[in-house]
Order: C-alpha cells, then structure tokens, then sequence
C-alpha cells in the first residue's frame, strides 16, 4: 500500500484521538405518583480483577422533601457479598479519601447480599470531577473490590446533583 494511504489513516486516527469523546449513559427521568421524581445514571463498570458491576446513581425528590443522592452497587449474586454496615471507601485524589455511610446498614431485609447503597449527601461538597475515582467496596470475609470510576461518569453524577 501506498504511503498517502497509511498517512491518511494516521491523520484519521490522531483526528478520533483529539475530537471524539467518551460516550456516557443517559440519565433518565422518572416520575412516580403521587409526588416522586427521580434522577438516575446507570452503567455497568469491571472492577481491577474484570468482575462487572451494576452502579446506580440516583437523586430522589420526595415532595418538598430534602432530596435523598444514592449510590447502588450491585455484584453478582452469590459470587460478592456486601459487609453491612460497613461505609464505601472513595478515594477521590492521592491527598483526599472519604468514607460514604451504608444506607443498607438499619434494614437487613430490604436488600440482596450482593447489594450495596451509599449515602453521597454527605459528600456532595467534596465531589471533584477532574480525576478518575477508586471506590473500595466493602464485602464480606475481610475481601474487597476496587473500582476505578472514570471522570466522565462522575461528572455524569454531578449533573444528576444538581437537577
């Protein structure tokens, strides 16, 4: 082949390279009766060891209620199980690590083992978007997961915050 050819197709790949960007999932709106409205994003995400998980974050609007920010971590069942009442660790940067509250921790019966739902009110103020986050999921038997959440998907949530 000629070499106008292999530059043409080096011109087009550093042109993806430079102006394509990540795709990112839809955040949806649902309206629940009688007065409910919910903000969610959902994607599933590989932990370091290739495992999937279901992540889930959702704003809910109860009325004129203060808004309730969760996140849903959801791994196979039988393969991981949460340890309740444990907080999810989130390291945000190398300098700034915070531990979000175990929603599951009061209700044993309202959720699957391999089901984990945090509390993010508490860390809204500290969310930054600049960077890629590492969520250490807390699962039984002293085990772990780590997840490595890529800054689009967190600035995905941060749209949802702020609807």
């Amino acid at each position: 082949m000629s070499k106008k050819f292999f530059r043409l197709i080096f011109v087009l790949v550093l042109m993806c390279l430079f102006f394509i960007k990540p795709a990112s999932a839809v955040i949806r709106e649902s309206k629940i009766p009688p007065d409910i409205l919910l903000y969610k994003s959902i994607q599933t995400w590989r932990d370091k060891s290739k495992n999937p998980w279901q992540l889930i974050f959702y704003k809910e609007i109860r009325g004129n209620n203060k808004p309730t920010i969760n996140l849903r971590l959801v791994g196979f069942p039988e393969l991981f199980e949460f340890a309740h009442p444990q907080p999810l660790t989130i390291k945000i940067r190398e300098d700034l690590t915070v531990k979000v509250p175990d929603i599951f921790a009061s209700d044993k019966e309202a959720f699957s083992p391999s089901m984990g739902q945090y509390d993010f009110n508490p860390i809204i103020e500290r969310l930054e978007t600049d960077s890629f986050w590492l969520l250490q999921l807390p699962l039984k038997d002293d085990e772990s997961s780590t997840i490595k959440v890529p800054y689009f998907i967190i600035e995905e949530w941060t749209k949802i915050i702020s609807m």
